[in-house]
């Protein structure tokens, strides 16, 4: 831990020392790759100083593609020990190969995390273990600090929500690591298993939770469901575990690995900083993948830790979603996480934990379970318009028609969540969440 500690507190000055000598390493390790013995032909074989990145062009998750599976390799094949590729959501999965060393150094990042996992945790990963690597480097992390580690993973029929909540109440688990939906979901499990899950797991002291945008106000619901803290995480399958939550809950950016840029998403030219933009991020430590300015195609800010009460120096990052599910209504632009942001601070508590959003010709409909599903919308209508420029109509139904509760007392796999359906007309749009996580949805 003496490196970590070290490495989190370094000054501006020592920081962008050991930057500009990785990238330089960097550098030279992808020489060995076929994707970049193309892209860099003619370019610097070293830099002096950090500004002179932009010499280089930006990597584009299409050439990854393209490049997939061997394109990107730039160690020989004995020297790699694990194989991961992306969910594929937005297109072809990218392929992504690890040294020994390569797995070390993610552990480490997961290590950044303020959950600090710990000899007497008891941990239950409910990341999917399948051809991703979340569930693989949280459990390495926690079990390098003592921990214990219940591999509970998502999609499969064999550990469904029931018998996770069993396991959390009869081992008195302390750390659950899953997706943010996901531990909505065990929530909703608890109470139809008779559980209060904010007073009856009082031994559950934390949530480490990755895979999706998570704002502030969805941060404080889960941590209200539970009575228990949520630690954010920030990756891709790509690079690995980019920034995380401190113990002042902000996700400040592992800057020993990774060299970071905040992109124009027409230019690629950098944006002052604080502004939101594109994330570009240079991997400074992978052998066996290494990358320079890959785009991720995530909207970001990137501003300077100031004055943190947690002492770490790395920048905050703050994500809010994908460039490419945008929406673009009546000349207004919406981003995922202004969206859900303003969906979750609606007045009055009339939006509950789940819902579902749906663009129409001239604005949005918002379809959420509500315990007022009688209630008056005009304010809540009013502020969902004021805060997002556009028309919203809201529908407030019942709890349990968007979606049937008792499915989750069912052995039935789980996909990643998406919550944004696109409808060609105001009839045409899933009537409930179970349609939604069934695949009828771009977002």
């Amino acid at each position: 831990m003496q490196e970590i500690h070290e490495n989190l507190f370094l000054s501006p000055e020592k920081l962008k020392i050991l930057q500009l000598e990785r990238f330089n390493q960097a550098l030279y390790r992808c020489r060995s790759a076929e994707l970049y013995r193309r892209k860099h032909s003619g370019c610097p074989l070293q830099i002096n100083t950090l500004e002179e990145i932009v010499q280089f062009p930006v990597t584009t998750k299409e050439e990854l593609r393209q490049s997939a599976p061997l394109g990107t390799l730039a160690v020989s094949p004995e020297q790699v020990v694990e194989y991961h590729e992306s969910f594929g959501t937005t297109g072809e999965p990218i392929s992504v190969w690890l040294t020994a060393a390569d797995f070390a150094r993610w552990t480490q990042q997961i290590e950044y995390c303020a959950i600090d996992f710990s000899p007497g945790d008891t941990v239950l990963v409910r990341f999917p273990y399948a051809i991703s690597d979340p569930a693989h480097i949280v459990q390495s992390a926690a079990k390098k600090r003592g921990a214990c580690v219940v591999p509970v993973s998502s999609r499969t029929v064999v550990s469904p929500h029931t018998r996770v909540i069993k396991l959390l109440h009869k081992l008195k688990a302390t750390v659950i690591g899953c997706l943010p939906l996901e531990a909505i979901l065990l929530a909703e499990t608890a109470k139809l298993m008779g559980y209060d899950p904010a007073r009856d797991f009082p031994h559950l002291r934390g949530f480490c939770v990755a895979g999706e945008m998570l704002t502030d106000s969805r941060k404080a619901l889960i941590e209200k469901l539970w009575n228990a803290r949520v630690y954010n995480m920030y990756g891709t399958t790509e690079n690995g575990n980019i920034a995380a939550d401190c113990s002042a809950g902000r996700l400040h950016a592992a800057e020993d690995h990774f060299l970071l840029e905040v992109l124009h998403p027409v230019t690629n030219k950098p944006v002052p900083p604080g502004e939101r933009g594109i994330l570009a991020v240079t991997t400074l430590t992978l052998e066996a993948c290494p990358l320079v300015r890959y785009v991720t195609g995530d909207i970001v800010t990137l501003t300077p830790s100031g004055s943190c009460s947690c002492g770490r120096t790395g920048q905050i990052l703050q994500h809010l979603g994908r460039y490419s599910d945008r929406l673009e209504i009546n000349g207004t632009t919406i981003i995922p996480g202004d969206l859900q942001e303003a969906v979750l601070q609606t007045p009055d508590d009339l939006i509950g934990s789940l819902w579902m959003i749906g663009v129409t010709g001239s604005g949005l409909v918002i379809r959420a379970e509500s315990e007022h599903p009688g209630a008056d919308t005009a304010s809540a209508r009013a502020f969902l318009s004021g805060k997002l420029k556009i028309p919203v109509k809201l529908e407030l139904v019942p709890i349990g028609e968007m979606f049937d509760r008792n499915k989750l007392l069912e052995v039935s796999p789980v996909i990643k969540p998406k919550y944004v359906a696109n409808w060609t007309a105001e009839n045409h749009y899933p009537r409930t969440l179970g349609q939604l996580l069934s695949g009828y949805h771009t977002f």
